[in-house]
């Protein structure tokens, strides 16, 4: 299904701009990161141009950290190493260049690789380079190619075609987007995919921060935004460290807040004073992408007050709770964007005695207890079953 829309909270960021490109004024589009400078990132439309869509592409590279300049794709191999060197004229860029474009706008960057020193390539939807894949043998950087196939049979053999082309060990790769047909990746048009774009958008990013940086410390900012949560509990630091329009959801309870002021709304009433009494917190991993940080953690606390992003509607039982947590926390560029957070909510129920499980196998707090030592007891719910495999061969 496709998802036609820029979200509710899209302001644009940046602005129109004329450049000279080989004595010709030529109209572009501009965005900047919040610090002022970046590395400089080309972005090549498609052929619907600058339109809203498109400019929020740029205006989201610029939030990533990025020098942005965006252009219509009807140009020449000249012109886009012309405006290369217009970006780098910028004083907001800030060392190396990748590229990324859409339909012929990725042609087009592939094409203009060696001469505009291009460090990376992102290209979207380029059907041309199945017809010559020889256009890629001259690209002297990493490249992605990233295709909607649903209902484009020739999306998908044109990504087969290139990724037999591309077998190099750059970090060179194919992606198909099943999910998604041709288009899926600019928002404000009709075949926008908002999930496979968010996917798609973090393959854009890992060849590019390899290439270019910017490199942003996830950890250290997610232990300030924790920080503020939970050690100062003051809101307006905690919305500090996050993007103009967040979100947080903690998935089993439905709780937190979409946007500035339904998320202040609940961290402010619902949540950093809302915590039970002893509460500690043991970090079990951290896994880290080009732009999101997996945090698995065994929180102990007692259920002593309304906590309502664990227990909504459930008034304090005084039980202790030990439960293991998985937060998924997407940045864009050096802010928090979103979190999503995930708990056995039939284990914490069971803790506080709101769920009589019965037979059901449904742990209590030796399901935390399991993250923090593996030699803990496995497979208790099945110990008939597992009886019966007992001395077989292995």
């Amino acid at each position: 299904m496709s998802e036609n829309r820029i979200p509710r909270y899209y302001a644009p960021k940046g602005r129109f701009t004329t450049i000279d490109l080989a004595g010709q004024a030529v109209e572009a589009y501009r965005a900047l990161h919040h610090s002022g400078a970046g590395p400089g990132l080309l972005l090549l439309a498609d052929e619907a141009g600058l339109d809203e869509g498109m400019r929020a592409r740029a205006d989201l590279f610029g939030e990533e950290g990025y020098s942005v300049l965006a252009l219509g794709a009807d140009h020449s191999v000249a012109h886009i190493a012309a405006a290369v060197d217009v970006l780098r004229g910028f004083a907001e860029t800030d060392g190396d260049i990748a590229a990324v474009g859409h339909g012929p706008g990725g042609v087009l960057a592939c094409r203009a690789a060696r001469d505009s020193g291009f460090k990376g390539v992102v290209a979207f939807d380029v059907l041309e380079l199945a017809e010559d894949p020889s256009i890629l043998d001259a690209v002297p950087c990493p490249v992605v190619v990233q295709f909607g196939t649903d209902g484009a049979p020739a999306a998908l053999a044109a990504a087969d075609t290139i990724r037999s082309r591309l077998n190099r060990k750059d970090g060179s790769r194919v992606f198909d987007w099943e999910e998604a047909g041709p288009g899926f990746a600019i928002p404000k048009r009709t075949p926008f995919h908002k999930r496979a774009d968010s996917l798609a958008h973090t393959r854009t990013l890992e060849p590019i921060r390899r290439a270019l940086g910017p490199y942003y410390d996830y950890e250290a900012l997610f232990a300030e935004h924790t920080y503020h949560e939970f050690t100062t509990r003051d809101v307006d630091a905690t919305m500090a460290t996050m993007i103009e329009e967040p979100y947080v959801n903690h998935t089993p309870t439905l709780t937190g807040g979409v946007g500035h002021d339904m998320l202040k709304r609940f961290y402010k009433y619902h949540f950093v004073d809302q915590n039970g009494s002893g509460r500690s917190r043991e970090r079990i991993s951290f896994t880290l992408g080009p732009d999101r940080l997996v945090v698995e953690s065994y929180t102990k606390f007692r259920h002593d007050q309304v906590i309502d992003r664990y227990f909504p509607g459930i008034e304090p039982t005084g039980k202790e709770v030990e439960i293991a947590t998985v937060i998924i926390v997407k940045f864009r560029g050096d802010k928090v964007c979103h979190e999503h957070l995930y708990w056995d909510q039939g284990s914490a129920l069971k803790q506080i005695g709101a769920l009589d499980a019965g037979d059901l196998p449904i742990a209590g707090p030796e399901a935390a207890r399991k993250v923090l030592d593996e030699t803990a007891p496995s497979n208790i719910f099945m110990q008939d079953s597992w009886a019966t495999s007992d001395g077989k061969a292995i």
